[in-house]
């Protein structure tokens, strides 16, 4: 499929990055993954060079299968939802890169 058929096929308004960090209208660089989420050119390569590792089912997985949930977080009567990043694989809230544990054990070392 032809890039040029997703900027006219898709309006602005629905052409919205995948990436979760970034989450704003595509304009240019427009990519498109197998499963049909669009991003920008680069949040896409950024996205596939990330490294996220759960911390209850071990799993690891990149940028691209991160899912943002909403989780609740408040202190005493107050209480908001905030978006994270969850495992694809048990839905357990992720905290930390792999990069940050892979620098954790060396030092431990």
């Amino acid at each position: 499929m032809s890039f040029r058929f997703l900027y006219q096929r898709v309006p602005v308004k629905e052409r919205i990055c995948s990436y979760y960090l970034c989450q704003k209208p595509i304009l240019r660089n427009i990519a498109q993954t197998p499963d049909g989420r669009l991003w920008h050119y680069g949040c896409l390569n950024t996205a596939k060079d990330e490294q996220h590792k759960c911390l209850e089912c071990f799993g690891t997985f990149d940028g691209t299968e991160a899912v943002l949930s909403e989780h609740e977080q408040g202190q005493g009567d107050t209480f908001s939802m905030e978006m994270k990043l969850s495992c694809p694989y048990c839905g357990a809230e992720v905290s930390k890169h792999k990069q940050f544990l892979e620098e954790e054990n060396l030092a431990i070392l």
